[in-house]
């Protein structure tokens, strides 16, 4: 087992301070997707009135002197690195927590909560292996993985977390955590050789099921949007017609006008039809970058829809789309309101 090694606060708050804002951002993006997986294979809420609804994370929480961004905050008015958002599932009420008020804000379990800060603890060390190896002079290995991309390596692995985290931090030349490098030093050797490797039924219901779960973590995304508008005084019939534009736009230039609701229907889908879900649910996220950008009050929201698009290797773009002129008439309003 690879040993790992804590840094204190102030020995992480020295190396991330030699590190670019877009490293920053990318190395955040990578602990909030882990927290998230964590949430959905772990189930942590299960046995509670409370489901999952996101999770937000400052990247500049440390710099308490020169920090460039918003402050994320706790319902009790508690600053906060990670910022938790669930929802009651017989009233709708939604908090705004961190870790340490689970139990006094929503009544969830103190054991759970032990679970969720491991999680968290876990994620941290990974990073700080990350941290130590950019200290150490290593940087992204760009050409094995220019190598696998031009050999189509990571056909059907797109919806690997290996092969996200490459594409976030091959842009901003961040190593690779020791065993995400040598599994892509393993796919390098093997088309080298010329292995090609055919998948398994197996491989192929867990590719879907990956698919499945960026779905998911995408739409967590999008309700965020919405959520901060309606919280910032959006009448209900703007924000319909939001939504509605938002889905033609993901949907504009494409045969098919099948739009799925759930992620669940991704599983019973072929992997052609799921991949283009999944393209079709990045479309709409990036939907709400362009309507969003412009709104200070949101500028967290974008940043990490911003690398969940960088991270499919997507990019959000500046469309003259209809749908997206008539709702940043809608979002203007905020901007003069705030």
């Amino acid at each position: 087992m690879d040993k790992i090694i804590a840094l204190t606060r102030q020995q992480r708050e020295t190396i991330l301070q030699h590190l670019t804002a877009n490293q920053v951002q990318a190395l955040s993006e990578f602990t909030r997707y882990a927290m998230l997986s964590r949430f959905h294979t772990h189930h942590y809420l299960k046995q509670t009135d409370w489901e999952f609804q996101g999770m937000v994370i400052d990247p500049w929480y440390q710099r308490q002197h020169d920090h460039p961004g918003d402050n994320l905050y706790c319902d009790c008015g508690r600053r906060l690195k990670n910022q938790f958002i669930l929802r009651s599932r017989t009233s709708g009420r939604q908090l705004f927590l961190g870790i340490s008020h689970f139990q006094q804000h929503a009544s969830i379990p103190q054991k759970v909560a032990r679970e969720i800060q491991a999680g968290i603890n876990e994620i941290n060390l990974y990073m700080d292996s990350i941290l130590l190896a950019y200290q150490s002079g290593y940087r992204f290995p760009k050409k094995k993985f220019q190598f696998v991309v031009d050999q189509q390596g990571f056909k059907n692995h797109e919806g690997t977390i290996l092969y996200q985290r490459c594409n976030l931090f091959s842009r901003v030349d961040l190593p690779l955590h020791q065993r995400d490098y040598q599994d892509l030093q393993t796919i390098y050797y093997q088309l080298k050789q010329g292995v090609t490797h055919r998948l398994t039924k197996q491989e192929i219901n867990q590719l879907r099921a990956d698919i499945a779960n960026d779905w998911r973590q995408i739409d967590q995304q999008i309700t965020m949007f919405n959520y901060f508008l309606r919280q910032h005084g959006l009448f209900d019939q703007d924000l319909h017609r939001i939504k509605s534009n938002s889905i033609n736009y993901a949907l504009q230039r494409r045969k098919t006008r099948f739009f799925i609701s759930d992620y669940k229907q991704l599983l019973v889908l072929t992997l052609t039809k799921a991949r283009s879900q999944l393209a079709i649910k990045l479309r709409q996220l990036s939907f709400y970058v362009q309507i969003c950008e412009e709104v200070s009050s949101a500028k967290i929201l974008c940043e990490q829809a911003i690398q969940i698009l960088l991270a499919h290797k997507t990019t959000s773009g500046h469309s003259h789309f209809y749908g997206i002129k008539e709702a940043k008439k809608f979002t203007e309003k905020l901007m003069i309101n705030n």
